[in-house]
């Protein structure tokens, strides 16, 4: 690894954890010519099959997820800069432990990520819904929206 103070391309690691919870590691690393030290997190890099609408197979892309996460931020344009990336990594995570259990569609992404910025921002989470037809009609008691997923439709066939 390359030093970040001195950009000598000799460093040793000095310290080194694995996550208990997901595929990272922790490592400090330490320049041999400065001594410089810093930190660094080490993720494999995921090839997640993901069912299109229209049954095809693709790769998840998390930029297109960071981009997706982004618009639903029109209200605060700072956090959208600020906070995207961190909540696709957070959705990308979730999708990880579903990835043993079925092939992961579409609508399961874009499930994961609206519970994700519904605990995070409810605005948020509103426009991002809005956005992929999440929302089906408006309660008519206090006007909150429901939201559908198709899964949960007893009449909706994920095999077809």
């Amino acid at each position: 690894m390359i030093c970040l103070k001195c950009f000598h391309d000799k460093t040793r690691i000095v310290n080194s954890r694995q996550n208990k919870k997901y595929p990272a590691t922790w490592r400090r690393h330490a320049c041999t010519r400065c001594g410089h030290s810093f930190t660094t997190y080490e993720k494999p890099v995921i090839h997640l099959p993901v069912l299109s609408k229209e049954n095809n197979i693709n790769n998840f892309s998390i930029g297109k997820l960071i981009i997706s996460i982004a618009r639903s931020f029109n209200h605060d344009k700072k956090a959208a800069d600020f906070y995207s990336y961190d909540l696709a990594n957070t959705v990308q995570d979730k999708l990880l432990f579903l990835q043993n259990k079925h092939t992961i569609s579409a609508q399961d992404i874009a499930k994961i990520t609206h519970s994700t910025l519904q605990s995070f921002d409810q605005i948020a989470a509103l426009q991002y819904a809005a956005q992929h037809n999440l929302i089906t009609s408006q309660r008519k008691r206090r006007g909150r929206p429901s939201f559908y997923y198709p899964e949960n439709d007893p009449g909706h066939s994920s095999q077809q």
